[in-house]
């Protein structure tokens, strides 16, 4: 086995549970990098209105890189205004520069200002920061990263204030700058909730003891079923509610990732295609009968196992489901455990789901990217930090 193929034949993990359990997680090989990327000032965009923008250029960022060479598994994690990944060494330079692609994307087509950056694994390690990962098999043909160790968080850490020397920021100026987007699509109404609120969730344990960690989020996954429901219930997403957008303002996203530089021109042709795809596919909702409806309506199945609407990176991510009830007791519950010391929690309430995707192939190969409008999890992201301040000791 070469270093390359370290991620592709890392055994999946029954059960996104499991994955809480880090001693069944593995070392990410010394010659890989640990690749982050974010949007500076997302609130900003928040504020404006252009969240579903950010989401964009997160999951850009990851099509970019993975598009690299499609022959390597490239683990990956979305976090709703940028993106953390690895990559082996071999790839390093060609990542930078798809990463550079995206970074002139994202100022050019939507106006944001995208940082990147990566450092080596052995780097990380050598500071005492443990890099380790595991993958959960959502389906057959798709599974989900999960990431352990202080190395992640010290790498975003380090994107953002460039206290470390063996970290190699990204500029957009830099050359070469090439990026293929190929996969991106955002064709997907909004996901209105059914309960009450789509609730993007970051709970992060705050031991110092692994194990400890390990068994508060146990007990969040414990609790989150007991007071949300199952999977079923508090799923973000369901069958019925997927249904393409013909609204040109969603659409003008995916046109503006795959049109970059080539004009209004350009950008409308591709809108208009995009109106007959899902006119096509709207079609085929709709008439459930024969082969290639029923492909489609499999499609809208297999979406819904192949989402991310639940992660660990370090810390428990989720869009939830809720009705206003529930949320008020999960975050009571949240609350007596943050007084306890035993976590930190972020919360953000919006009325729908947004949906972003990453398509190689409709009948397998397809994994769809979830947060919530009007800031999910990046203003989840933000309460978070505040507690995680809250708690160190005043000088």
């Amino acid at each position: 086995m070469t270093s390359d193929d370290f991620y592709r034949l890392l055994p999946a993990l029954p059960a996104f549970e499991s994955a809480i359990n880090v001693d069944d997680h593995a070392d990410l090989p010394d010659d890989w990098w640990v690749v982050v990327a974010d949007v500076v000032d997302s609130t900003r965009a928040i504020a404006a209105g252009d969240y579903k923008q950010v989401n964009t250029v997160g999951v850009a960022c990851i099509a970019a890189v993975v598009n690299v060479d499609r022959t390597v598994a490239v683990p990956y994690l979305f976090g709703g205004d940028g993106a953390m990944l690895a990559v082996p060494g071999r790839l390093k330079k060609a990542a930078a520069s798809a990463l550079r692609g995206a970074q002139r994307l994202a100022a050019q087509s939507f106006g944001l200002d995208l940082r990147a950056g990566m450092v080596r694994t052995s780097a990380l390690r050598s500071q005492g920061h443990w890099v380790r990962l595991a993958k959960v098999a959502l389906s057959q043909q798709v599974s989900l990263p999960v990431f352990s160790g202080r190395g992640w968080e010290d790498a975003e850490r380090q994107l953002k204030t460039g206290a470390c020397e063996a970290f190699e920021r990204i500029h957009a100026s830099d050359e070469p700058a090439q990026a293929d987007f190929s996969g991106f699509e955002c064709r997907w109404q909004h996901v209105p909730s059914v309960r009450g609120h789509k609730l993007a969730l970051i709970v992060a344990a705050t031991s110092t003891d692994a194990v400890v960690n390990q068994a508060t989020y146990r007990r969040v996954l414990a609790v989150l079923q007991e007071r949300v429901g199952d999977t079923e219930q508090h799923h973000p997403l369901r069958v019925d509610q997927l249904n393409l957008t013909f609204r040109s303002g969603l659409l003008a996203n995916e046109s503006k990732v795959h049109t970059s530089g080539q004009g209004w021109l350009a950008r409308w042709r591709y809108i208009l295609r995009l109106y007959g795809l899902n006119l096509a596919g709207t079609w085929l909702f709709w008439r459930r009968a024969g082969d290639l409806a029923d492909q489609w309506g499999r499609y809208r199945a297999d979406l819904m196992r192949q989402t991310d609407y639940r992660k660990f990176d370090g810390a428990l991510r989720t869009v939830l489901d809720v009705s206003v009830e529930e949320e008020v007791l999960l975050r009571d519950w949240l609350e007596s455990e943050r007084r306890a010391g035993n976590l930190v929690y972020g919360m953000h309430c919006s009325s729908e789901a947004l949906i972003t995707c990453l398509v190689e192939a409709y009948d397998g190969q397809h994994m769809h990217f979830v947060d919530g409008s009007d800031g999910g999890y990046a203003l989840a992201a933000r309460q978070l930090k505040a507690q995680f301040a809250a708690r160190q000791p005043t000088a």
